[in-house]
């Protein structure tokens, strides 16, 4: 059974996550100004650690017979590949069993990424933009690696400080149609979550 004040719990620290990032977000793209510490603190290490969160979950999700052939050597590294064997917890024969709140991260992005181009146009607030609609939504294993990759460059470079002009302008858009999708899917459950 699930524990209902657990999960809501869990939702309200989703959204606040979401949205503390597209404000931090916003401060620094919109408005050009530096983020005071609590928000460069914030983007380092809560919202970087969510991200890393989603990219473990890719890594415990991955099917190789997924994966066209081509993206399957782009998708993991030697790094990623671990002998689980010497570990005291592990019992031969047995699959490590996955920790599910990165897989639950990972799931929530997928849902996230295919919402951005339906971001209600009222919603959208990036600088000089009306919507999301020209964002493609990762289609493969691989374009969603680097999508997860791009969420934490720019997230990296606003909590770091790097100059607005230094920043690849559509990958800053789309990572902030992510923040602003998830902020808004997020409100909406929760919304759902506390009428019943």
């Amino acid at each position: 059974m699930v524990d209902a004040s657990a999960s809501l719990s869990d939702f309200m620290s989703l959204f606040t996550l979401f949205r503390q990032t597209r404000v931090a977000l916003r401060r620094h793209i919109g408005y050009g100004e530096g983020l005071d510490r609590d928000d460069a603190d914030f983007l380092a290490t809560r919202t970087l650690a969510h991200i890393d969160d989603i990219e473990t979950g890719l890594k415990w999700v991955l099917r190789a017979e997924d994966v066209p052939r081509d993206e399957l050597r782009h998708l993991l590294t030697p790094a990623d590949l671990v002998d689980w064997s010497s570990e005291p917890s592990h019992v031969p024969g047995r699959p490590v069993a996955p920790n599910m709140s990165k897989v639950v991260a990972l799931r929530h992005a997928q849902v996230v990424f295919g919402l951005i181009p339906r971001t209600p146009k009222a919603l959208v607030t990036f600088p000089g933009c009306s919507s999301y609609r020209d964002i493609k939504v990762p289609r493969t294993p691989l374009e969603l690696r680097e999508r997860v990759e791009e969420l934490a460059r720019v997230v990296w470079a606003t909590a770091s400080g790097q100059p607005l002009s230094t920043m690849d302008p559509e990958r800053t858009r789309r990572s902030y149609g992510f923040f602003e999708a998830g902020s808004w899917v997020t409100a909406a459950h929760l919304r759902r979550i506390t009428r019943n």
